[in-house]
């Protein structure tokens, strides 16, 4: 159930996403579409991410794509132009103190890096925002 908030934005949704010892490395992906296809729009829905332990290059961080939200309108051609425009950016794989936050449009490319640890999971608390209209 969404939750107004008096900015405009609304909680859309909450879930905990947990990496476990030997985890796969997860797909490229975005959470959601555009509200429109033909022109990008500013974000309407943003993803927190608050780890509930240390972000560590082994227990499979979160990678992001920076700008890549304003490819996913229509990814195979815009990645391709990105490409040849030498504009495409490098992914990052921020490592996140526990407590602290990774805020990004849900429109954003992102995957769950590979856990390679024997015994650590990797659980992160995901709070998703809406803009209430």
């Amino acid at each position: 159930m969404a939750e107004p908030t008096n900015n405009g934005w609304r909680l859309l949704g909450r879930s905990v996403v947990m990496s476990l010892p030997g985890a796969a490395e997860q797909q490229w992906h975005v959470d959601g579409a555009h509200v429109d296809v033909a022109t990008h729009r500013p974000c309407h829905v943003l993803n927190v991410f608050f780890p509930l332990v240390d972000i560590t290059p082994e227990n499979g961080p979160t990678e992001v794509r920076p700008g890549s939200h304003y490819l996913s309108r229509d990814l195979a051609k815009m990645m391709l132009l990105a490409k040849l425009r030498k504009t495409l950016r490098a992914p990052l794989s921020p490592l996140v103190p526990a407590g602290s936050a990774l805020v990004f449009d849900y429109r954003t490319l992102h995957r769950g890096r590979a856990n390679t640890t024997a015994s650590e999971s990797r659980p992160v608390l995901v709070l998703t925002f809406a803009k209430s209209w």
